[in-house]
């Protein structure tokens, strides 16, 4: 037979009394575990985002040893750079206090196992994998002979794309696939444990070949470090940066400016600006369950004043004070497990909502869901919010004035006793969704002055998607021509197109850096050209894209091999160094050939639309030989209805060749700032909550101080007092709390506000008409919260 404790018995039946007491105000109940609910989903979802997405170590062995090594240059203003392939040479044999590897993001066509594809990969080092701690679900890595030239090329695969394009396919180990039209041997597949979380999305690694033609100054590498045993990132971090130094002086006209430095792979994966997001999300949805717990406090305190002479009667036959206390920190309980019930399930939304504001690029962000850690501090929240909220009126009511509750009269007394800190939690709820609304305010005007910014081309009514010719398919420069060539050709003689054209980058997708001379100028030193940006377009790419052509002339199709050299310049560039005269006809020297400039193209946004346009050279790409580009459409409907034209025109020409990044230049454009969405949005999300919850709480209050002076309203209106005075005395009561409650706010406002000047694009973070805006707009919204109430008294009459 099964003992139960007589602690557990009390427990119980507690619990059994507060559930019997609370059924009896389901209003209460309803309105207190929505504001609950609210409040602790946000709180779940953004501690479950944080945790995964910036707390949670990284997925490797000793994560800590782990370090990410950059070059900068302080004289040119790179804060970090990639590295040269025989720079990361030189930096792997002398260095002591750790063991480098290195890789390259790139991307291969896939036309083995189904339709061809393009995927993302990495070439790599032979020693990065054991450098990350690899594990394999079937055969090996890669040795040092992969990386030597000549040999067969080979692979290994990561277990999702093992599963997705090859079916689990246990043989496949040693038999060959066809990335870029040739055939590599795959090596081995990784365990679906293992992550590649500095490129989310890898599918693949292949062997970084080393090749002699290389130079120092052509930087592409990102370099990782293990450190060794008992060595600190500091040591490292001085160490490499020595080493940057000697190479410097060995080899000044590529190294002279150039330094390096180590810090840890977590600061590479999570860099500051989501860290410090991250903790402002967390601090605003705290505010939020504050707001939502003083809503709770407000309405178990207005209850608490109808059962003074309750209390006092149990008070009167015995009750002690923790007795009293105990019971209504029950109730306090049974609240907090409806609300956090409810919250726990609408985490789940607030989830898949998060998921759709941040770019699926965002490393872990795959990982983000329910787990025992969202599990438990739900738990942990909703316990706390219990007592947070449930400790003041307890408090409060457990001391009845024994005289005061038992005779008529008792609840005006008792009434104006909590009324007291009723005001004082509707002034704090005011307070904290003034910083929130506030703050949500500037994210949103920065957030607007960015979609405002000119991107220098224009995004509607084009369509953009990208190509990459293999060299074994297009081994030469004619053959890469004539494909590009018959593509724009079909691609402007589909039905609805205007024009097309094609770039080696579109405008808003980062750089591709090059030294030049301006012919006259005199020779820098070593290693100090200037470095503009570059694009390889075709003719016409001007005229799909929508930038215009300031002077002189566009790209023409005689601008090909074997014609003189041509380049023209954006705006920027022609401001550098031709501020005083027309550049049409100088000449720039870029590698070892000179080029006349025939044109100045608008300038155009190339490393984000919060970014100035950087100098920028256009050069005719049949001058050149580029494999990978982006094609432009220009068109007279919608982009969308392309898309299968454009598969058929690719495939026309090329059956293995897969179309990607397909998409409208306006996806395009809102791509590239969607991050810079991310706080707006969620800060506006809390704001709006904080704003709801405030004008509840405002209602509630102002509907509690009518109800417990109705006899003296009812005087007034006797002696005369009009509707009119009563409102303005309801509503005067109203404003004055909320009145007080937005000054403190304004001043916490002032001083939170300057940790957002890191997301403010455009925007001080003391912006006069955003606080006083939404100031007002606050204080307008508790004014008709309080009016509710007001009406409602002015129509009390006085029955004695």
């Amino acid at each position: 037979m099964t003992t139960v404790r007589s602690s557990d018995r009390d427990l119980l039946r507690d619990f059994k009394l507060a559930i019997r007491s609370l059924r009896h105000h389901k209003g209460l109940v309803l309105v207190a575990s929505v504001s609950l609910a609210l409040g602790i989903a946000v709180n779940v979802t953004i501690f479950s985002a944080v945790n995964t997405l910036v707390w949670t170590p990284l997925a490797y062995p000793e994560p800590d040893r782990l370090v990410h090594l950059w070059q900068n240059s302080r004289e040119r203003g790179w804060d970090r750079s990639s590295v040269s392939l025989p720079n990361f040479q030189d930096w792997r044999t002398q260095s002591r206090t750790m063991k480098l590897a290195a890789y390259t993001s790139t991307a291969f066509n896939l036309s083995t196992g189904g339709d061809p594809e393009r995927i993302d990969g990495v070439r790599a080092s032979g020693n990065l994998l054991s450098l990350l701690g690899a594990r394999y679900a079937l055969g090996r890595g890669f040795a040092a002979a992969d990386e030597t030239p000549g040999g067969a090329p080979v692979v290994v695969l990561t277990h999702r794309i093992w599963l997705r394009r090859f079916d689990a396919d246990s043989t496949l180990i040693g038999r060959s696939i066809l990335l870029d039209g040739e055939p590599s041997i795959v090596l081995g597949v990784l365990s679906p444990a293992d992550r590649f979380d500095l490129e989310p999305g890898v599918d693949l690694f292949a062997p970084l070949i080393t090749n002699p033609a290389l130079g120092r100054g052509n930087s592409f590498l990102r370099v990782l470090g293990r450190l060794e045993p008992g060595t600190t990132v500091a040591r490292a971090d001085a160490e490499i940066g020595q080493i940057a130094a000697r190479l410097a002086r060995e080899y000044p006209a590529e190294n002279a400016t150039i330094g390096a430095f180590a810090m840890p792979l977590i600061e590479e994966v999570v860099e500051k600006g989501p860290r410090q997001a991250a903790m402002i999300c967390l601090v605003a949805v705290g505010f939020v369950l504050l707001i939502a717990c003083a809503n709770v406090a407000n309405l178990l305190l207005a209850r608490a004043t109808g059962r003074d002479r309750e209390l006092a009667v149990r008070a009167a036959i015995g009750a002690s004070r923790g007795r009293l206390i105990r019971d209504m920190l029950t109730e306090s309980m049974v609240l907090a497990a409806v609300g956090g019930a409810a919250g726990l399930a609408l985490s789940f939304i607030g989830m898949g909502w998060f998921r759709s504001i941040v770019p699926a690029d965002f490393p872990r962000l795959d990982l983000l869901g329910m787990n025992w850690q969202a599990f438990g501090f739900a738990v942990v929240v909703t316990v706390i919010t219990g007592l947070i909220f449930g400790i003041a009126p307890a408090l409060r009511s457990s001391r009845p004035d024994l005289v005061t509750s038992l005779r008529d009269g008792g609840r005006a007394m008792t009434g104006l006793r909590h009324g007291k800190l009723l005001a004082v939690l509707t002034g704090v709820e005011v307070a904290l969704a003034l910083v929130l609304l506030i703050s949500a305010g500037l994210l949103i005007k920065g957030s607007r002055g960015l979609s405002a910014v000119d991107p220098g081309f224009e995004p509607a009514n084009a369509l953009s998607f990208r190509t990459s010719l293999s060299e074994r398919e297009y081994p030469d420069s004619a053959s890469v021509l004539r494909f590009q060539n018959q593509l724009l050709e079909r691609l402007r003689g589909l039905d609805g197109a205007v024009t097309a054209g094609a770039v080696t980058q579109l405008p808003l997708s980062g750089g591709s850096g090059t030294t030049y001379l301006v012919e006259g100028d005199p020779e820098p030193e070593a290693g100090r050209k200037p470095v503009a940006q570059w694009r390889g377009i075709s003719p016409s790419y001007f005229g799909a894209i929508g930038i215009r052509l300031v002077k002189g002339r566009d790209v023409l199709a005689t601008d090909r091999a074997g014609t003189p050299l041509v380049v023209l310049v954006n705006e920027t560039m022609a401001k550098r160094h031709w501020a005083a005269t027309d550049p049409i006809g100088h000449r720039i020297k870029i590698g070892e050939s000179w080029r006349e400039i025939v044109g100045v193209a608008q300038d155009t946004r190339e490393f984000g639309l919060g970014s100035p346009a950087p100098p920028t050279l256009f050069l005719p790409a049949a001058q050149g030989h580029y494999r990978r580009m982006s094609y432009v459409l220009r068109t007279s409907r919608a982009p969308a209805t392309f898309a299968g034209p454009v598969r058929d025109a690719v495939k026309a020409l090329a059956p293995n060749q897969p179309v990607y990044q397909l998409q409208s230049l306006e996806a395009h454009l809102e791509g590239s700032i969607k991050s810079q969405r991310i706080m707006p949005n969620l800060l506006s999300v809390f704001g709006i909550l904080a704003l709801v919850l405030a004008v509840i709480g405002v209602y509630g209050v102002m509907s509690y101080a009518v109800a417990q002076r109705t006899q003296e309203i009812g005087i007034r209106r006797t002696l005369g007092a009009g509707r009119g005075t009563i409102i303005r005395m309801v509503v005067g009561h109203a404003m004055r709390v909320c009145g007080a409650g937005a000054v403190v706010g304004l001043l916490l406002a002032l001083l939170v506000t300057r940790t957002l000047a890191t997301f403010l694009v455009g925007v001080s973070p003391f912006d006069p008409a955003v606080f006083a805006g939404v100031t007002l707009a606050l204080l307008g919204a508790a004014l008709l919260a309080s009016l509710i109430p007001a009406r409602r008294a002015a129509g009390i009459e006085f029955r004695g």
